[in-house]
């Protein structure tokens, strides 16, 4: 799922928000792009990257450990390879923490870890790759509930059009990326998007904004943590505003802004 918003400046609309075709359908006519590159022109877009359940709450987290800067990988085998080069290295898929990782993609698990001053590699089943397609973007943003005002005061001192990129479930839309892209459009004053894509984001948001967990843990990923005895993480998830802080792109690695 996109949802594109365009800069309103003295009162004018610069723009109409489009959902893009990326070509892999799904329900509702929304799209998924990983199998795909992105059908958008990026060099002059801020784009924010979204997977709430848990690659970007758990990117947002390490960093609030004092990790000094993280690289999302798609593979796990590159992934592995940073193992001697010093790095902690995080695998997860299907949910699940891979064999041979330190640790898997479980942001309240991290919590009780020694993270300051480590360097992470990081590859997970959805978000990590979903990051990487943006490398071609004027700026990539890491978004979650965690740092959702963080994020909508950065946005809403630029000037450039926006994406919100949901990073979705095996090419999938999902509840809780959706939810949290319509946080952001429901927040933010300065940009304007009339396209069915954000006002399906920005309703589903604000009609359940005052009980997040609960709605979040009615999405099929939150049952398939669930299952996974993950009940935790999809709470820690929902937690709005714990922490003041922005992961970017820098290249290939993410650091803080």
């Amino acid at each position: 799922m996109v949802c594109h918003l365009h800069k309103r400046y003295n009162g004018v609309l610069l723009g109409f928000a489009q959902l893009c075709c990326l070509g892999l359908v799904v329900d509702l006519g929304w799209f998924w792009f990983l199998k795909r590159d992105l059908n958008y022109k990026l060099s002059n877009k801020i784009i924010v990257v979204i997977d709430i359940l848990r690659a970007t709450s758990t990117i947002v987290t390490l960093f609030s450990k004092g990790a000094t800067s993280i690289i999302p990988i798609e593979t796990l085998d590159e992934c592995k390879e940073y193992k001697n080069k010093g790095y902690v290295i995080m695998a997860e898929r299907m949910g699940k923490k891979v064999k041979g990782f330190d640790f898997g993609n479980s942001p309240s698990k991290i919590l009780e870890k020694k993270i300051k001053n480590k360097k992470i590699a990081i590859a997970t089943s959805n978000g990590t790759k979903t990051i990487l397609k943006t490398r071609k973007s004027k700026m990539t943003l890491i978004g979650s509930f965690l740092n959702l005002k963080s994020i909508v005061k950065y946005l809403d001192k630029q000037n450039d059009d926006i994406l919100l990129l949901c990073s979705g479930w095996q090419g999938s839309i999902n509840l809780e990326d959706t939810l949290f892209a319509g946080a952001i459009i429901s927040s933010i004053s300065n940009y304007i998007s009339e396209s069915d894509s954000t006002i399906i984001a920005k309703n589903l948001y604000e009609s359940n904004k005052d009980d997040i967990f609960n709605i979040m843990k009615k999405s099929s990923h939150a049952k398939r943590l669930s299952n996974n005895d993950n009940l935790i993480d999809i709470k820690f998830c929902s937690q709005i505003d714990k922490y003041d802080l922005i992961p970017y792109l820098d290249n290939d690695k993410l650091k803080l802004l």
